[in-house]
């Protein structure tokens, strides 16, 4: 159950709670004072997508949260036992430079999981799905809706089948080449296998070898500086500059005698003399080792020439093009297994299309036992709803294989709705003939009905009663009623029949203060309440007669 809603910011709504009842809660007000703004903000709880346009001018960010109780005893108690026991607090916050976020009891949620929740906790069903309803795809949801688990456990298995005859029917592509085709593409792959092979590769091979051109370009020039940097440092050399410092440390040795800091220089040049001789060894070990092989340079140019070759063939870089080679080497272990496993292949095939009929039959009769059940059921409702005269009736007929939506994922029926608006006519299919009034009574028909199977607690539409008056808006009146006797019903409405009918009411209106519109909330106690199915009379609240009349109208479903 709905315990509460509170909306800030969101929209026209600065503040607002909501407390819908236990049974019909109505939601009435002028046109155009944000009726379906409540929609809307409940319909963000669902995990529909919120523009950054709804938050209110001049806020950050636009909350609704709503709480429900839950029962042990009720189908989502053991769903939700994982968040509380007691209560599930679901939250929604869209902020105003985008984006938004979701809780569950106070935790962190994505919308999704948002979403999934919300299925089993609200009903919300909006004018939009008065042209949702024209739909062969929604005809056929709603139908499997009313079939409920027995379907979906038939349709679960029927998407498994359907999935992996998909898988069965690419394998069957891939190894059902025709033999001319299957020889060509095993010696193409042969060569390409063979011609990767043969060359040898290593992981980053052509960066060491771009490396050592570049040494080898420039051997010429550094072996002559080498040379010449050794000579001017040997000391082999009666000019090299390790003789030179080992000549001025000689030359000191007298001064050395008498001088401690004339030491202490005569030592260091000792030691840089040294120092430069070793300098000089090492670059002449480095000179050694400057080696060119003959021909080395022309045949590093031509192993760079095969690996770019094969770069322009199977891949931007060694490694990629070792990965092709993996790949071909699979690809054609798989062609010369080819017709092997496409005689397999076909024979799944054959075995996944068996399954497939079978369990479409099954599919079918469901629906079709369903459908005459549902026909039945619609068309009593309508009776109750000012339309007596009326046949209501499902159709469902199985594609043929060549028809659009043989291996749809919901199986092979096409379900679809027909109507017989009056007694003579034949039955049209529903979008044809049903004019506005007649769908918002069909639609509420059927979520009467959807309402018995249905585990879910909390039922919101949105001007069901679109459409209809005078008699026919009592019908509807009576029927919402009836649903909110097991369910919570929460309903938008224009109609005062409706709104008399209510055992809460709330009504929205707009006001202005310090130049800021807004639209608030109000529960409406007897008195506001039988003001208002006055003004959805007549439009004048005050007439005394229209009052009386509303007062007769809420008396006669208080006494029931």
């Amino acid at each position: 159950m709905l315990k509460k809603v509170e909306i800030s910011n969101f929209a026209l709504i600065e503040s607002a709670l909501f407390e819908p009842g236990r049974h019909l809660t109505v939601i009435s007000g002028e046109t155009g004072a944000g009726k379906s703004l409540l929609i809307d903000a409940l319909g963000s709880l669902t995990g529909k997508r919120a523009n950054r346009e709804i938050v209110r001018t001049g806020c950050d960010y636009a909350r609704v949260e709503a709480v429900f109780s839950l029962s042990p005893e009720s189908k989502q108690f053991s769903v939700f036992k994982e968040f509380d026991d007691k209560q599930l607090i679901l939250g929604r916050e869209i902020y105003a430079d985008g984006g938004s976020q979701a809780r569950i009891n106070g935790r962190l949620v994505n919308i999704s999981l948002l979403r999934e929740v919300s299925e089993h906790l609200i009903g919300l069903h909006a004018q939009y799905e008065q042209q949702q309803i024209f739909s062969l795809t929604e005809q056929r949801n709603l139908l499997d809706r009313y079939i409920g688990e027995p379907i979906t456990e038939l349709l679960v298995q029927w998407q498994s089948l359907l999935n992996n005859r998909k898988m069965l029917a690419e394998q069957l592509k891939e190894y059902g080449l025709n033999p001319t085709e299957r020889v060509r593409q095993i010696e193409l792959l042969k060569y390409q296998i063979a011609e990767i092979n043969n060359a040898e590769l290593i992981i980053d091979e052509d960066k060491k070898l771009i490396e050592r051109n570049k040494i080898l370009a420039t051997l010429s020039r550094m072996k002559q500086d080498l040379s010449k940097v050794r000579n001017i440092l040997s000391a082999d050399s009666e000019h090299g500059v390790a003789s030179l410092l080992a000549q001025s440390a000689s030359i000191l040795d007298y001064s050395a005698r008498f001088s401690k800091k004339t030491g202490f220089y005569q030592d260091r040049l000792k030691e840089l003399a040294a120092e430069v001789s070793e300098y000089a060894i090492n670059l002449a070990d480095i000179y050694q080792e400057l080696k060119a092989e003959p021909n080395e340079i022309e045949r590093i140019n031509q192993r760079l020439d095969l690996i770019d070759k094969l770069k322009i063939k199977y891949g931007d870089t060694i490694d990629e093009i070792l990965h092709y080679l993996a790949d071909s080497e699979k690809r054609l272990i798989l062609l010369l297994k080819s017709e092997e496993l496409f005689n397999q292949c076909r024979a799944d095939l054959l075995i996944n299309e068996q399954a497939m009929n079978e369990l479409a039959e099954k599919i079918h009769n469901l629906r079709l036992k369903a459908s005459n059940e549902l026909s039945e059921k619609i068309s009593g409702a309508l009776a109750k709803l000012a339309m007596p005269n009326v046949k209501f009736s499902v159709e469902i007929k199985m594609l043929k294989k060549a028809e659009k939506g043989y291996y749809g994922i919901k199986g092979r029926d096409q379900v679809e709705y027909f109507i017989q608006p009056n007694i003579g006519e034949p039955l049209m299919p529903l979008n044809k003939i049903a004019s506005g009034g007649e769908v918002s009574r069909i639609l509420l028909a059927i979520k009467s009905i959807l309402g018995e199977n249905d585990e879910l607690e909390v039922l919101i539409f949105d001007e069901i009663d679109s459409g209809v008056s005078g008699n026919t808006a009592l019908s509807v009146a009576a029927m919402l009623r009836e649903i909110a006797r097991n369910k919570q019903v929460l309903c938008v409405s224009h109609m005062a029949q409706v709104a008399a009918a209510s055992d809460t009411h709330y009504l929205i209106e707009k006001k202005v203060q310090d130049q800021r519109t807004s639209t608030q909330l109000r529960k409406l106690n007897f008195a506001e309440k039988t003001k208002e199915v006055a003004r959805l009379l007549s439009g004048n609240p005050d007439d005394q007669s229209t009052v009386n009349l509303a007062k007769k109208m809420i008396a006669l479903y208080e006494q029931r």
